[in-house]
């Protein structure tokens, strides 16, 4: 495959998995896997779970660092920067016009209802990869990776963090608003972003507190309310929080160039300090010591992505906690969508997608009868 072709590959393939990121950059995972991994043959199954260690590892969000990795390992630095163009414009253009009809999106019920489908269809397909994952490492005979990876993934559900499981395992084995700077507001934009992006580490909802401290204490670009909506609508769109809230912020303020300029402070440190990272990866993991640590790394890859979808499936079942009734849609949706992935082995989007009709098919017949 030529040079053109393989980052036009890159290009369509990173925008179409981009446009299916729903519920958080996890999910990511299993679709680069699915195209990179058993279409493209492009990388092997360890590489995968070792790049992915490295994405979680880095500052930014999981599914641009993942996606800048796999682009520098097929095309180099070209290809990094061209799966992160991918990557985020998705998100950037889904939020952009989000922001424009704001209100409207924020209270339509049919959204909602395939929204809530789709949920069932992500975590069935985020279970699926655990499993093939799983059973990757088991074939290998390591008993120690299998207690890695159900120390991790207890871990990971009582709160800790992803970068020190990492660290752990790898060690033993719109218009301008008044009064706001007609250029300034641009840099403002540029280096608050820059300024989560470079310091969030874990994943999107640990750049929570960092995305709020900048945008509603530090510069009230957003109300309290506002920042809730973002992170509602943000579980609702593809894309990770931080590229998400960067454009919905950018276009508020200051328009579409407002969106381009905040989305591309956000990922600007990613596409540095995950660039460098690859090139130590590729460079050195020949070596015995590094071979040893990435071995270690792959159980607790698993048990996160593992704990992701547990954390996923509760908010499915159960959306209004434990006190609330079993969402029954979204459960048998689960049941039947994971079934279908690990007997048909289908292209995850069709899942997602077709997660996405049924539930607004149950969920429109449901209101009915009940109404």
């Amino acid at each position: 495959m030529r040079d053109g072709k393989i980052l036009g590959v890159l290009f369509f393939s990173s925008l179409k998995l981009s446009a299916f990121t729903f519920g958080g950059g996890y999910v990511i995972i299993p679709l680069m896997r699915k195209t990179f991994v058993e279409k493209y043959h492009w990388l092997s199954e360890n590489e995968m779970m070792d790049l992915t260690a490295i994405a979680q590892s880095a500052p930014g969000a999981i599914a641009v660092n993942a996606a800048i990795l796999v682009g520098y390992r097929i095309a180099g630095v070209v290809g990094a920067l061209i799966t992160v163009l991918g990557t985020v414009l998705p998100p950037m253009v889904i939020l952009s016009v989000i922001s424009l009809f704001y209100e409207a999106f924020r209270s339509n019920l049919a959204v909602s209802m395939v929204m809530q489908g789709m949920a069932a269809g992500v975590v069935a397909v985020i279970f699926d990869v655990v499993l093939v994952m799983a059973q990757t490492l088991w074939q290998q005979r390591r008993a120690i990776w299998m207690v890695l990876l159900a120390v991790c993934f207890v871990a990971s559900m009582l709160g800790v963090g992803a970068a020190p499981l990492v660290l752990a395992c790898g060690y033993p084995a719109a218009p301008q608003r008044e009064g706001e700077g007609g250029q300034m507001i641009y840099w403002q934009l540029f280096v608050s972003f820059f300024q989560i992006g470079l310091f969030s580490f874990g994943g999107g909802y640990a750049a929570m507190p960092l995305i709020r401290q900048q945008v509603v204490e530090l510069h009230s670009w957003l109300t309290p309310t506002q920042f809730t909506d973002i992170v509602t609508i943000s579980q609702m769109t593809p894309g990770p929080i931080a590229v998400n809230s960067a454009s919905f912020v950018g276009m508020q303020i200051a328009g579409l160039p407002g969106a381009v300029v905040a989305t591309l402070g956000c990922v600007a440190p990613a596409c540095v300090i995950v660039t460098v990272l690859a090139w130590l990866y590729y460079r050195y993991r020949s070596l015995k010591l590094m071979q040893g640590a990435l071995a270690g790394l792959r159980p607790a890859v698993v048990a996160m992505i593992a704990s992701a979808g547990v954390s996923l499936l509760v908010q499915a079942v159960l959306p209004g906690g434990l006190e609330q009734n079993v969402d029954w849609v979204a459960s048998i949706l689960f049941v039947a969508a994971f079934a279908v992935m690990r007997w048909k082995k289908p292209n995850p989007i069709v899942v997602m997608v077709s997660c996405g009709a049924a539930g607004l098919v149950c969920y429109s017949l449901l209101g009915m009868f009940a109404g």
